[in-house]
């Protein structure tokens, strides 16, 4: 282990083109690896949900030649990084302090963004409030906030979820056991076979670890409260206002099999919007 600058660096091993970091927040550290020159300020790479920072390892190698950096980071309660206190809701404001920190600790005025689902849906939200301190976006599969049609009943029903997911991450039991192929198929399967069975364990090796009841078999360490889906919300109005003001280039991708998990026309309306006031648009679907 070793400090440079500010961040604690952990070499995995000794030929691995990263380096594990840990960075410390106010209710513990953000844990993620670091991909490139550490005197560089990196491209903050952000994973989706219930992933980590793995979800980058085939990617990152590819977009070494020029000497960039990233950092991957670990999402609270993701991966190796801490999760937040008892009773505090995973939501979007969570992750914005969390960027936030990052951010101070490294004394950085700028963040360069780049996220996939969920940490795509991350990146497009912070620059929405903070526009002005983000040089780049640049997301895969998820950009903008979802919009429900139904919220009220929606955040009644994830407040339960949240209240049973908190019992279930205060609880010292061990969570439900499976053997490493079982997993397997469960990340296949959860993400609609879109994650192939032999890659699964980029998605697993951050979020899991060895049964002490089971041998041979492992446990999730993801905090269950991330089950409980988003609190906060925004209006369609509100997120399309906001996108006028988002100034600086993005770069957007989409699968032509991923969904929109809410209407259409609502992703397209700020596509259109993003066109004309980002000082550089692309997107490929």
């Amino acid at each position: 282990m070793q400090s440079v600058g500010k961040v604690v660096v952990r070499s995995v091993a000794r030929r691995a083109p990263w380096q594990e970091v840990a960075i410390p927040i106010p209710w513990g550290e953000i844990r993620g690896k670091w991909w490139g020159p550490l005197d560089r300020r990196p491209i903050l790479a952000l994973h989706g949900w219930q992933d980590s920072s793995g979800s980058f390892d085939r990617l990152l190698p590819l977009l070494q030649e020029e000497q960039r950096s990233f950092l991957a980071i670990d999402l609270p309660g993701h991966g190796f990084s801490s999760r937040l206190p008892p009773g505090v809701y995973y939501d979007y404001p969570a992750y914005i302090f969390t960027l936030q920190h990052i951010a101070q600790h490294f004394q950085w005025p700028k963040l360069s963004l780049m996220g996939h689902s969920l940490g795509g849906i991350i990146a497009y939200s912070y620059t929405m409030f903070y526009p002005q301190q983000v040089d780049f976006v640049v997301s895969m599969d998820g950009i903008k906030p979802l919009v429900h049609k139904d919220r009220i009943s929606l955040m009644a029903k994830n407040l339960q979820a949240f209240l049973r997911g908190n019992e279930h991450a205060m609880s010292a039991e061990e969570p439900p056991s499976y053997t490493l192929e079982e997993m397997k198929q469960r990340v296949h399967l959860s993400n609609w076979r879109s994650v192939a069975l032999e890659f699964a364990p980029y998605l697993l090796y951050r979020n899991i670890e060895p049964s002490r009841r089971s041998p041979g078999k492992f446990f999730f360490t993801r905090d269950p409260r991330l089950q409980s889906g988003t609190l906060m919300g925004f209006s369609q109005e509100e997120i399309v206002a906001q996108a006028h003001h988002i100034t600086c280039p993005i770069f957007v991708s989409k699968s032509t099999e991923g969904g929109y998990y809410e209407k259409k026309e609502h992703f397209y309306q700020v596509m259109d919007v993003l066109k004309r006031s980002s000082a550089h648009y692309d997107f490929h679907y």
